[in-house]
């Protein structure tokens, strides 16, 4: 029995607990474009929107506005985000991996900083201030790739049956040419359970099973194990069988292929997470039939 992973399972597991809000439309563009605020939830902790192209989880800037007095002057201030064509006139920044900084430990956005006097004035860029890395003090992007290890991690400890498919044969031993032999596994069925690192959510995942024999033939589902119920009379009871026609060794195999499902506050069901993919094989041997004489 062999387990294939094709999640992408790589990246630092962080640490914390989060708030979670998001923009519906933030696929609307890395690079911009005409995009609705993000709404608000409440509750303290850090707050995220989820951009599906780079499979991020991005924390949510401060306040963009501002007020900064300098030789007298108080002005009114904008940090805009150096991602795409972000400009000082939208309503809110669209975020990017591109403009993730660092300052003396703290992480944050690149950005440029605008100022004007009254409302009445256009915005103008700040001399100086062209490029600057704003920091805040509690959260950092979070990979995908990190919450698809956590999930990973968990079913491996909790959910055996999910990682480890088993295969039962019937008839184990004594399988014949011209007649059916009936495989099964373990219907595990959709498993669900919360994860909190590296941020809270709900997860999802739903099994499709395939089944290849030695001899060809295929099927899907968990199959039925053996129940009393004739295979000749009623085939479809078992909907995974296969008869072979010579005897020998043969084998079936199985790949169980999960789809997993994220869901967290305030941000709508993520499906882009990898699928796991476990297989599992069991060896048995077919034997002729023949007629043995009693006197």
């Amino acid at each position: 029995m062999k387990a294939r992973i094709v999640a992408v399972v790589v990246g630092s597991l962080l640490l914390f607990t989060a708030s979670i809000t998001t923009n519906n439309a933030f696929a609307c563009g890395i690079w911009g474009g005409n995009c609705p605020p993000p709404p608000e939830t409440d509750g303290g902790g850090v707050k995220y929107i989820y951009d599906s192209d780079n499979r991020t989880f991005f924390p949510v800037p401060p306040g963009r506005e501002g007020s900064e007095t300098h030789d007298g002057v108080v002005w009114m201030v904008r940090y805009v985000v150096l991602c795409g064509s972000n400009d000082p006139n939208q309503p809110y920044d669209v975020l990017c991996v591109e403009a993730t900084c660092e300052s003396d430990g703290a992480i944050g956005y690149l950005t440029q900083v605008y100022r004007r006097e009254s409302a009445a004035d256009p915005w103008e860029p700040w001399p100086g201030r062209e490029r600057t890395c704003r920091t805040f003090s509690t959260g950092e992007p979070i990979p995908l790739e990190d919450v698809e290890a956590e999930i990973l991690a968990i079913l491996e400890e909790h959910y055996e049956a999910v990682t480890q498919p088993r295969i039962e044969v019937a008839p184990a031993y004594n399988a014949v040419v011209n007649l059916p032999v009936l495989a099964a596994t373990d219907d595990v069925g959709p498993v669900g359970f919360e994860i909190e690192n590296p941020l809270p959510g709900q997860v999802d995942a739903v099994p499709e099973y395939a089944w290849s024999w030695s001899n060809g033939d295929g099927g899907s589902g968990p199959g039925r194990s053996y129940d009393g119920t004739d295979p000749l009379t009623q085939p479809d009871h078992y909907p995974v069988r296969a008869i072979y026609s010579s005897a020998g060794e043969q084998e079936v195999g199985l790949e169980a292929t999960w789809a997993v499902t994220l869901t967290v506050e305030g941000i709508p069901p993520i499906t882009d997470i990898e699928p796991l993919v476990y297989e599992a094989a069991e060896t048995f041997t077919v034997h002729s039939a023949g007629t043995v004489l009693v006197d």
